[in-house]
């Protein structure tokens, strides 16, 4: 007899049975006083499940996979309901809120392991616990300080952490430990002795985008795989292992939808159960082992196009198949119990210092700078003869490490396509500040690089995807001094001053603004630091409007955050603005001096504030209201749900290339087509959405290549639908 005979023989009893002979838990009197009630006779029953005890000797019971085996509970959420209109899909009306039910599942195995009845009476403990929250409210900024191995229990008091070491202690469970700190992905999985978590036989390839490990063994994933098939199809997910002899707090959330279960045994002989809802675009892949648990969290969404149903366009999402989704648990080693290898705080990277060569490639330190808070490093990168590393023709081509160093590319100015510089930049926030009162970057400060491997990527729209491929790998490693300092801090304010502060943007598109003071503002040579009444304002950045500091010779550099893009010289400042124009001059600068450099950029903006289409024609007689696809939002799960704004347009301007719409904020959308409809039914399409500066208002454009004749246009249609006739063909 075979795992499979047994298997089969296991449907004919009952789950509790099962359960009581793992655990030697048989029935009491009372209990067999119910027993009659199983249409199999209690002789062979009891038979049954002695013979079931004898094969099982030596190895893990067998489960029929199933959501119930592994499920906690249903837990209520409350969600904002509102009134939308028919027409543009504006929310309107707030109407109320109405509850929604999840399930949730443990990830720390079937029910009756210890792992499992310690995960079931942590969740119940924090279910009850703490209802209000008014005891984590009141511990906020004074929590406790827990040993490291308890951080991923969200501990907020002491009463929390007695209860977790009650269960610890009754299952005879660790914590999941400390995290262990790799500066790479790939030397953590040089550390646990293996190169990723496929199935050796698997044609699949697997990109790590980020790897957490636990001292207890504990291993979070979150990676890019693409199925070497036919259809050459990639998604991406996040895997879980779990030792069975830890607390496993984790769970998966189902959210309220209609959701199919099936069970799998994948070409490694792997059982898995794999839970999907084509309402949320998920699915779960559960495997229970006899040491540890894995689960692969899976976004099922492989494509999101866009076709157009009546002449409006519809975003529809190519999801993968459930043989698909077989593959992908094919294609994972879920049997793995990751382990640090002996001796692997010793392991050798190989790596090399700056200025070796790593077959043909080469990275060269060219500066660094630092003003006490943050620091401006320039790298050069070369590779060798015939290898692009920029792209002039293409702004989403980059260059980056695989693994490590984290900054951006530019162009070096020497006009050759196998050169770059690199720039590396950090700049430290109040709360990051040493508590001594020294500076977070002094001069003479060394920063360290660890840059592994060297990958080459572009944005392919069509596809909405990205591409990468693998320049070359090899790892460099070495140390920056910062040697190079402006360590002034001036303070731009005498006194508190009120401005303009952005709080939150409305449905429009638009910004919610109100007036606060600004009771400090100082610069230094590569940021700002700002302090007001109101915390969470923004005065830097609002939807089209950018702050700036102006030098006096009229240059100025654009800002939207507490970092500049690159060092100023402090003494050539003649003052900052503020996204609300508010302009604060330097100390030393007069105000005749300010007037006369504000007046000359105004002037030079007013003349290069983009075309004014002298031969175009305005299309709207009042404002209207557009709506764009602004991106996505997930939910604890992961499932994605689209988000919209909704913009109000005050021009559009057609013009022999195409049209132009002004309005609060530039179009950056996926909604990326609009139509010119002929007088003779012929259409052109007109492509390229994105933003430009356009005076004091964002400016989006679509354009064709032919010429548009203006007097044989009938109509447009807009990227959202919405159809606007032609004045002249009214």
């Amino acid at each position: 007899m075979n795992g499979k005979d047994i298997f089969l023989g296991l449907k004919y009893i009952g789950d509790d049975l099962i359960e009581k002979a793992e655990y030697g838990k048989f029935p009491s009197k009372e209990e067999n006083k119910v027993v009659h009630h199983h249409w199999i006779r209690r002789p062979f029953l009891i038979a049954a499940v002695v013979a079931l005890m004898l094969l099982l000797v030596g190895c893990a019971v067998v489960y029929v996979l199933s959501m119930k085996e592994i499920k906690l509970g249903d837990q209520q959420i409350v969600q904002d309901v509102y009134e939308y209109d028919p027409n543009n899909g504006q929310a309107m009306e707030y109407i109320g809120q109405e509850t929604k039910t999840q399930q949730v599942l443990t990830l720390a195995g079937l029910r009756g392991t210890p792992a499992s009845q310690g995960a079931r009476e942590w969740y119940e403990f924090l279910q009850s616990y703490d209802p209000d929250k008014e005891i984590q409210k009141a511990a906020w900024g004074k929590e406790p300080d827990f040993p490291a191995e308890y951080s991923g229990y969200g501990l907020y008091s002491q009463e929390m952490k007695d209860k977790l070491d009650e269960i610890l202690m009754r299952y005879s469970l660790k914590p999941q430990g400390q995290r262990i700190e790799f500066q790479t992905n790939k030397l953590l999985f040089r550390a646990l002795g293996m190169e990723n978590v496929l199935n050796p036989n698997s044609s699949a390839t697997m990109r790590i985008n980020h790897a957490s490990y636990y001292e207890n063994g504990n291993l979070d994933l979150y990676f890019e795989i693409k199925l070497i098939d036919e259809s050459d199809e990639k998604t991406d997910g996040y895997l879980y292992y779990r030792p069975k002899d830890c607390l496993i707090p984790d769970t998966a959330i189902l959210t309220e939808a209609e959701w199919e279960e099936w069970n799998y045994t994948t070409t490694s002989g792997d059982p898995v159960l794999i839970i999907y809802s084509e309402e949320t675009s998920t699915s779960w892949i559960f495997c229970d082992m006899e040491n540890c648990t894995a689960s692969l969290r899976l976004n099922v969404i492989q494509h999101m196009k866009e076709d157009r149903v009546n002449g409006v366009p519809v975003t529809r999402f190519e999801r993968m198949t459930r043989e698909q989704i077989e593959k992908v648990a094919d294609a994972i080693d879920f049997s793995l119990e990751p382990k640090l290898i002996d001796g692997w705080q010793s392991l050798s990277d190989d790596s090399v210092p700056a200025g070796q060569e790593i077959n043909g490639y080469r990275i060269d330190i060219v500066s660094s700078f630092t003003d006490g808070y943050g620091y401006h490093i320039v790298l050069s990168v070369t590779a060798p003869e015939g290898v692009a590393l920029t792209d002039p023709d293409n702004h989403t081509a980059r260059l980056a490490p695989g693994g490590g160093a984290g900054g951006y590319c530019i162009e070096d100015g020497d006009g050759k396509l196998n050169t770059c510089h690199y720039i590396l930049s950090d700049y430290a926030y109040p709360y990051d500040y040493p508590e001594d009162g020294s500076l977070p970057y002094p001069e003479g400060y060394m920063v360290p690089v660890y840059w592994e491997d060297m990958i080459y990527s572009y944005y392919e729209f069509d596809k909405n995807e990205r591409y990468e491929t693998l320049l070359t790998e090899g790892t460099w490693k070495f140390e920056i001094k910062l040697n190079n300092a402006d360590t002034r801090e001036i303070e731009l304010l005498s006194q508190p001053i009120t401005a303009k502060g952005c709080t939150g943007w409305r449905m429009d598109g638009t910004d919610v603004l109100d007036d606060f003071k600004i009771t400090s503002l100082k610069i230094r040579s590569l940021g700002i630091e700002l302090t007001s009444e109101q915390e969470h304002a923004d005065f830097l950045c609002f939807t089209g409007q950018f702050s700036h500091v102006v030098m006096k010779d009229g240059s100025a550099l654009e800002f939207t955050g507490h970092q500049f893009d690159h060092p100023i010289d402090l003494d050539q400042v003649a003052y900052v603005q503020l996204a609300d124009k508010t302009i604060i001059p330097m100390p030393g600068v007069d105000e005749a001096t300010v007037k006369l450099i504000s007046e000359m950029v105004a002037a030079e903006q007013e003349t290069t504030a983009g075309p004014v289409f002298e031969d175009g024609i305005e299309l709207l007689n009042d404002s209207i209201t557009m709506k764009s696809l602004a991106g996505y939002v997930t939910d604890a799960t992961g499932d994605l749900e689209a988000m919209y704004e909704y913009l109000n347009i005050p021009s559009i301007i057609l013009h022999p290339s195409g049209i132009a719409i002004k309005g609060p904020a530039a179009f950056d959308s996926p909604e990326s087509q609009a139509t010119v409809i002929l007088k003779d039914g012929r259409e052109i399409i007109l492509t390229g959405l994105g933003g430009d500066p356009y005076g004091d208002e964002p400016m989006s454009r679509l354009e064709t290549d032919e010429t548009i004749d203006l007097t044989q246009v009938a109509k447009i249609q807009l990227p959202d639908g919405t159809m606007i006739t032609v004045p002249s063909a009214r």
